[in-house]
This record gives structure tokens, C-alpha cells and sequence, in this order.
């Protein structure tokens, strides 16, 4: 009968049993490392010098929590608590820390060293770097969560439409016949009754307003983005020269600063600015004479920082955080109209272009609307 292979390889090389032990030990791709049932490290093969940066020299003699993060200590401690216990440890996967500081995933398998009489005297630990592994799971994980939010985000687009739809007709039919009631029975309904029909109807137009702002919302959420330079002052310009055509007998003076040029969707960011600055002018409407200012401020590492100021019915800056929130208002309808959605389109917008919004504001003494966008003014 043949020998084992392991006794072929020492007589055909002339190797001693632990000379050949060392060999394979040392040559292999995997990080052994042999360490007392205190944990102390007692050898280290070449491979453990690849994956964790310390020669055997550094190594040797201290304790295996070297390789530990701080938040990861305590792991040595129970791997050795199971080895004494008599058990193997086969594929932990954990983090450990290699000697420039940085953080490596590897799988661990520790398994216990007994002497000849079958006293434990120590322990051995193989680890391989699995980094590559990981984060090509955590992309898989990453793939399939995509692929579901898509799904949803679909789902939910056709229950948007479908919803609205369905909502239109029956509105209509509310504001129709509301307004059917008051041309052809006003005289007979008497004065309790033209309420009730007038109040049908102008919840039927809020309602229909609704709808519109959600769907523009689901819009904003969707639309794909064409980056192009754009001068936010211009179009800043325009809009208030359509506001001021539709109201003419209103006095506002407009501060402008022209040009401000940012790369952003030409759609989109003015949808941005329509919404600030329709708000603006909607809040300085009890002004007698009223100001809206449109200018940059330093942005630090944004690329640019804009602001939209008025000096009309402002907010109380403890509620600043629900502005930007569906349907949340601080002011009532019949105080000024709205549905609290345009202000949420414009997060989303921002947000959309890498950057962030904010307001400041006090009770009667106006707001101030900053937006940044992640992209460098251009010349």
C-alpha cells in the first residue's frame, strides 16, 4: 500500500515532516495565525503580512486584538471563550484592521491546538480577504433593491394617474351640478342654501387643485434631468414680469441680481423659482409697497447659494422645518390660497441637483428662501 501523499512529498524532497509544514504554512495565500489561549500571536506567515501590513517581528508576541477595531474587540475574546470550550469557529465573517489604519472584511475560521495528550496550548486562525466578495454582494443587494424601487415607483405612478382619473370626473361632476343648483334654483335655496352650494363648489376646485399639485409633484420625482447652463436672474426676471402683467395695480419693487449662472435643468429650476417666487409675491400682497429681492450668497462648497427674500407675512421660524412637507401649511387657505405642495416640489427639485434648501422667517417681518446647487457658477 502507498504512503500518504504527505509522506510522498517529504521522501521525494528530503523535507522533515515540520520543515514541510512550514513550507505549506508559508506559502499559502491565507493569513495563518498561530496564538496562545490568551490570545498572544505566535506565528506569522507571509500571507498575514500581506493582508494586515505588520512583519512577523511587530506581530509576534502581542495580543490578536491588534487586529481589532475598537467596536470589535470583544470578538477574540468569545472566539477563545468557544475554542477552550472546545469548538471551531469556521467562516466568521468580520472587519479587522490592518497597520496603515484602514479596514479589511475577511472570513475567519479558528480552530484549537492541542499538544500530544490533547491539552489545548493554543489556537489557529485562517483569514482571506472576502472585501471583493462583500461588495460585490452588497451590489447584488444594491441591484435588487433598485429593481424593487422601480417596481414601486412604477406601481405608484400608475395608482397616481389612475387615482386621478378616477377623481376628476366625480369632481367635476360635484362643481357642475353645484354650480347648475346656484344659476337655476338660487332664489328658492335661500341664503343657508346658496352657502352649502358655493361651499360645494369651491371644495371641488380645491380638491381639483390638489390632484394637479400631486401629479406635478409625481412629476418632479420622475423628470428626467438635462443639465445645462442656465442664468437663474433672467429667469428670475421673466416671472416677475408675468406676475406684475397680471397684477398691475400691485406696488413691488424687484432687487435682481443678474447674471447668476448655474448648470441645472432649465424645467425644473425654474419650476424652482416660480414656486419662490410666486409665494413671495403671494405673501406681500397685504403690502402697500412691498420688496423681492433674488441674489447669491457665499456658498462655501456648494457651488452656488441663492436666496429668494420678501418682506411680507413671513412664519414663525419654529416651524420652519414643515414648510417643506406635502400639504403643510402655516397659514390658512382663506388667509392665502394654496395647497402646500409647491414648496415640497422645490426640495425635491434642489435635492435632485445635490444640493439643499432652507428658509428663515419671522411673524410679520417676511422670509428668506436658500437653495444651493452642486454645480460651479460658469464664467
Amino acid at each position: 500500500m502507498s504512503q500518504s501523499p504527505l509522506k510522498d512529498i517529504e521522501a521525494s524532497h528530503n523535507l522533515p515532516e515540520a520543515r514541510l509544514y512550514t513550507a505549506i504554512v508559508n506559502s499559502s495565500d491565507d493569513a495563518i495565525i498561530g496564538k496562545t489561549v490568551d490570545g498572544v500571536i505566535v506565528s506569522w506567515n507571509p500571507a498575514a503580512t500581506r493582508l494586515y501590513g505588520y512583519q512577523p517581528e511587530e506581530a509576534v508576541g502581542q495580543p490578536m486584538t491588534m487586529l481589532c477595531p475598537a467596536d470589535r474587540a470583544g470578538e477574540i475574546r468569545d472566539i477563545l471563550d468557544k475554542i477552550g470550550r472546545g469548538e471551531r469557529v469556521v467562516h466568521h465573517e468580520t472587519v479587522r484592521r490592518r497597520k496603515d489604519g484602514s479596514d479589511v472584511h475577511v472570513s475567519v475560521t479558528v480552530s484549537p491546538i492541542r499538544d500530544e495528550d490533547g491539552t489545548l496550548i493554543g489556537a489557529s486562525s485562517i483569514a482571506r480577504d472576502v472585501t471583493e466578495q462583500k461588495q460585490a454582494r452588497a451590489a447584488a443587494e444594491l441591484g435588487r433593491r433598485a429593481e424593487a424601487l422601480q417596481r414601486a415607483n412604477g406601481n405608484l405612478e400608475t395608482f397616481t394617474y389612475s387615482v386621478a382619473h378616477d377623481l376628476r370626473a366625480p369632481l367635476r361632476a360635484l362643481a357642475g351640478y353645484s354650480e347648475a343648483l346656484l344659476e337655476d334654483c338660487g332664489d328658492d335655496l335661500g341664503a343657508d342654501g346658496r352657502s352649502y352650494a358655493e361651499r360645494i363648489q369651491a371644495a371641488s376646485e380645491q380638491m381639483a387643485m390638489l390632484i394637479d399639485d400631486l401629479l406635478q409633484l409625481s412629476r418632479v420625482a420622475r423628470a428626467e434631468m438635462h443639465l445645462q447652463p442656465v442664468d437663474l436672474g433672467a429667469e428670475v426676471a421673466r416671472i416677475t414680469e408675468d406676475l406684475q402683467r397680471g397684477g398691475p395695480d400691485r406696488r413691488v419693487r424687484f432687487a435682481i441680481q443678474r447674471p447668476v449662472q448655474v448648470l441645472a435643468d432649465r424645467s425644473l429650476i425654474r419650476t424652482v423659482l416660480e414656486n419662490l417666487v410666486g409665494n413671495a409675491w403671494k405673501f406681500t400682497a397685504r403690502q402697500d409697497e412691498a420688496l423681492i429681492e433674488f441674489g447669491t450668497v457665499p456658498a462655501g462648497e456648494a457651488g452656488v447659494c441663492c436666496y429668494l427674500r420678501d418682506d411680507g407675512a413671513g412664519f414663525d421660524q419654529a416651524y420652519a422645518g414643515k414648510l417643506f412637507a406635502p400639504f403643510e401649511r402655516l397659514h390658512s387657505a382663506g388667509e392665502y390660497p394654496g395647497t402646500g405642495v409647491g414648496l415640497a416640489s422645490v426640495k425635491q427639485i434642489v435635492e435632485r441637483h445635490g444640493g439643499r434648501v432652507w428658509a428663515e422667517g419671522a411673524v410679520d417681518a417676511g422670509a428668506t428662501f436658500y437653495f444651493t446647487l452642486d454645480a460651479k457658477e460658469t464664467p
